[in-house]
């Protein structure tokens, strides 16, 4: 099934595929929790994210990723880092307001205590994935 949505402006869309069952996650982080972000991926899934403008890029905690925001409303669409076979990404349905999801009920998965390896590994596992495009974008 292919899920699409785009943020509050319109300015960045996203088409995100999966064959398998959606299952959201929230994260308890201080930056997810006041955003309300749920996220979805799939590592057998496809994310293309494009967008009009180059979006900004936001790292915290580890800063072994980059968190996708619009240059124009503000709104948290993805988080994506390079894996050994291209980029791989979470997608935030409701920053991207993707109607079939937004609503869905969400799991809070707590992440604490991992190492940046084993955050790193677990990621790769389990992202989608991706694609962006955007003016300079490289991937």
């Amino acid at each position: 099934m292919i899920y699409r949505g785009a943020c509050h402006c319109g300015a960045v869309s996203a088409e995100y595929e999966t064959d398998a069952p959606v299952r959201l996650r929230q994260d308890g982080c201080g930056f997810c929790r006041a955003r309300g972000v749920k996220s979805a991926s799939d590592p057998a899934g496809r994310l293309r994210i494009g967008s009009a403008r180059a979006l900004i890029r936001y790292r915290f905690g580890h800063r072994t990723t980059d968190y996708l925001i619009c240059p124009a409303c503000g709104a948290y669409v993805a988080t994506m880092m390079d894996g050994p076979n291209g980029p791989v990404g979470v997608v935030n349905v409701v920053g991207l307001d993707m109607p079939d999801l937004r609503d869905a009920p969400a799991t809070l998965a707590s992440l604490e205590g991992e190492t940046p390896a084993e955050r790193i590994a677990r990621r790769l596992s389990r992202w989608t994935p991706m694609t962006l495009t955007e003016p300079g974008a490289q991937t």
